[in-house]
């Protein structure tokens, strides 16, 4: 007797109720007040549970745009956090939509309790969202110095493991059998999906109908991971023989790297000739900008060489497009990665057609979209 087929839904992820606390609807848009909510917690051997805890509440609104911050040693961050939001939004009119860090469940069960409305990750619709994550990220690593320089962080912090599921097959699949003509220029999106504790997949999707998935054991972030999967549209350019063409990213990371790795480049290999320009006289201007974080060194390499072995032979823009924001390439390329992860805690036989036929549904319902975009 086969094995039965996985379902649809399953790699998808759209019968989780995780899936449903993400989703984005135009209500949740137009509403007036855009708010974001960023927790942050570094270890603190005098506060409750040995923890400190921050918040960063960033809202935008028509009348007032600002972020309110705070951390706490007694425990109670969720308390304190709902508190400063009913203050911050006292005198603004309207109602709001929030949007909180995909791990925050206590949070997000509190606000919905409280009747606000919330999305339980933070979408690029919302115009709170960089800042809150901007700023949560500067008072966690400050709180982090803070503890080595006062002797409040612990000398053996112990992590707590992270709950995996077995890996039963790493998805490969990919077509390149489009033939492109001299003045023909393609476009491709490219998108990543981590669980950063065993497994990343790449992806990209081009205008030829072509497309890649690729995944492997990797503990990178998905920043890095986007990194990689531009690194592969490059060597499928190269493939090809396309001479120009556009490639999308929806990483700020990746592609900030990839300004970082062309600043040494001469001004016609460069990805944007004015902003690499400008970060490379802001890395004369103050020589810590020289020295880039975020992704490792092999990762940036291997897009440096993919980018050498290209150039002379195709233009090319890297540049940004928003995620989850209705192109139709982006969406596609985003799926497949997401498919292709959750695919591989499934056992091959009962995911690999569901996969496949996930794959090529994505692909037409972008090739569709893309000629009524067209069209209209």
């Amino acid at each position: 007797m086969s094995d039965p087929r996985l379902d649809l839904e399953a790699l998808l992820g759209t019968q989780s109720r995780t899936y449903k606390t993400r989703q984005v609807t135009d209500d949740m848009v137009r509403r007036p007040i855009h708010v974001a909510i960023a927790l942050w917690d570094q270890p603190w051997k005098s506060a409750k549970d040995q923890k400190i805890e921050g918040w960063v509440i960033a809202v935008d609104s028509k009348r007032a745009r600002f972020v309110r911050r705070g951390r706490t040693t007694k425990g109670d961050v969720v308390e304190r956090t709902i508190a400063e939001l009913k203050n911050a939004l006292k005198n603004l009119p309207g109602q709001a939509w929030i949007v909180t860090g995909r791990r925050q469940t206590l949070l997000r069960a509190v606000l919905e309790d409280r009747g606000y409305l919330v999305t339980g990750s933070f979408s690029e619709k919302n115009r709170a969202g960089k800042r809150a994550a901007m700023q949560r990220k500067k008072d966690d690593h400050a709180a982090l110095r803070e503890a080595k320089r006062t002797g409040e962080r612990p000398e053996n912090i112990q992590s707590t493991p992270v709950p995996t599921t077995p890996a039963f097959w790493w998805p490969q699949f990919s077509q390149s059998k489009a033939q492109v003509a001299e003045d023909e220029l393609v476009r491709i999106a490219t998108d990543a999906s981590s669980d950063t504790v065993y497994k990343g997949a790449m992806c990209f999707v081009a205008s030829t109908g072509d497309y890649q998935l690729h995944t492997q054991e990797s503990k990178a972030s998905t920043d890095e991971l986007e990194l990689e999967s531009l690194t592969l549209a490059l060597k499928y350019l190269h493939k090809i023989g396309a001479r120009q063409a556009i490639i999308e990213s929806d990483s700020v990371a990746a592609l900030e790297a990839v300004d970082y790795i062309l600043s040494g480049e001469k001004s016609d290999t460069r990805r944007n000739g004015s902003r690499n320009s400008r970060e490379q006289n802001s890395r004369r201007r103050n020589p810590r900008a020289r020295r880039w974080r975020g992704l490792s060194p092999a990762s940036r390499s291997r897009f440096d060489q993919a980018w050498k072995n290209l150039h002379g032979h195709c233009e090319v823009e890297i540049r940004r497009v928003l995620g989850h924001a209705g192109d139709p390439l982006n969406q596609a390329a985003d799926q497949i990665a997401y498919m292709g992860l959750r695919a591989i805690a499934h056992p091959l036989k009962q995911s690999r057609p569901t996969l496949k036929h996930g794959i090529d549904k994505a692909l037409k319902k972008a090739a569709s979209n893309a000629v009524e975009s067209i069209e209209s």
